[in-house]
C-alpha cells in the first residue's frame, strides 16, 4: 500500500481548476481537497482498485471479484467471501468529523447475516465504533433487503439509519452517506434524502478503529459480500456534502461530476484541460 506522495498529483491540478469551471458555469462545486479517496473502478485488469486522490489509497482485490460492466464504464462484481480491501490507513478513519461516502451498486439477493457490505470500516466489537453503508439481512426480517447506514458512536448495537424500502431490486442505484457531528446522519438514495437522525449528543465519540476499509465485502466474514452484486464509483470525503452535491452526483456520475472521466495514463495536462473546458 503505498503513502501519501509529497506533490501535488497532475489529477487534482486539473480537478482544482474544474472546480472553478464549475463554479462559473453554475454547476454545485465539490471541493477536491475534501476527497479522502476516490475508486472508480475502470481499470479493467489487474488485482487493484487505483485512488484518484494524492493519497493513493489503492484498494486491493481478495478473491472472488472480477471486472465487469458499472454503472459509467467499468465496475466490480462480487462473488462469496470477496471483497476490495484499501487497508488500515488513518486516513480512511474519520474519528469525531464530519465525513460523506458513497457508491453506486446493484444487488438482488439477501445476505443470510445482518447485512451485505458496500462501505465498511468498522469494529463491532464493544463499544462499536466506525461507519457501515450496506444492505441489511435475513437476520432482521423486518427491514431485509432495505440500505442502512450504520454508525457506531458506542451506542450498543450501534446507531442504525434505514431506508424506507427494499433496495435489493437487481437495478443500479446511488447510495450516499453523510455525517454531521454536531446535527444528523442522513441517508440519500439516487440523490433524494430519505432518512436522518440526530446524532449530536455523540458528537464527541471517536470513531477511529484499526479494521480495514473495505467495499463489498466484510474482512473474514464470507456471508456480508454483495454476492452476484456490482459496485461502480465509491468515494469517502471529509466534509458533508449537500444535497444538491449529492443529488448531481446521481445524475452525472462522480466522475463526470468532479472532471475525473477526462484524466486518463495516456492523457496529458493539455490535453485533459482542454477536454474539460469542453463539458
Amino acid at each position: 500500500m503505498r503513502g501519501r506522495y509529497q506533490k501535488p498529483s497532475i489529477f487534482w491540478s486539473v480537478i482544482g481548476a474544474a472546480v472553478l469551471l464549475f463554479t462559473v458555469h453554475g454547476h454545485t462545486a465539490i471541493d477536491p481537497a475534501t476527497a479522502v479517496a476516490v475508486w472508480l473502478f475502470n481499470e479493467d485488469g489487474g488485482d487493484l482498485a487505483k485512488d484518484l486522490t494524492e493519497n493513493a489509497l489503492e484498494a486491493e482485490f481478495l478473491d472472488p471479484v472480477k471486472w465487469t460492466d458499472g454503472k459509467f464504464d467499468g465496475g466490480l462484481e462480487f462473488k462469496s467471501g470477496g471483497l476490495v480491501n484499501a487497508g488500515t490507513s488513518p486516513l480512511l478513519n474519520v474519528g469525531t468529523a464530519n465525513f460523506s461516502m458513497m457508491a453506486w451498486f446493484k444487488y438482488s439477493k439477501t445476505a443470510d447475516d445482518w447485512h451485505a457490505t458496500i462501505i465498511e470500516k468498522a469494529d463491532f466489537a464493544m463499544p462499536r465504533h466506525g461507519y457501515l453503508l450496506c444492505v441489511r439481512g435475513n437476520l432482521d426480517p423486518n427491514n431485509k433487503g432495505k440500505p442502512l447506514f450504520w454508525f457506531g458512536l458506542a451506542q450498543g448495537a450501534g446507531v442504525h439509519l434505514f431506508g424506507t424500502s427494499p433496495i435489493n431490486d437487481g437495478k443500479w442505484h446511488h447510495l450516499a452517506a453523510t455525517a454531521d457531528r454536531k446535527g444528523a446522519m442522513k441517508l440519500y438514495r439516487d440523490g433524494k434524502l430519505e432518512a436522518e437522525k440526530d446524532i449530536s449528543a455523540q458528537q464527541k465519540e471517536n470513531e477511529d478503529n484499526h479494521k480495514p476499509f473495505t467495499i463489498g465485502g466484510e474482512a473474514g466474514v464470507a456471508s456480508r459480500s454483495l454476492v452476484d452484486g456490482a459496485i461502480d464509483e465509491a468515494a469517502l470525503f471529509n466534509v458533508v456534502l449537500t444535497e444538491d452535491q449529492i443529488t448531481e452526483i446521481a445524475e452525472k456520475g462522480l466522475a463526470r461530476t468532479l472532471g475525473a472521466e477526462a484524466v486518463s495514463p495516456n492523457d496529458k495536462l493539455a490535453t485533459t484541460w482542454a477536454k474539460i473546458k469542453r463539458k
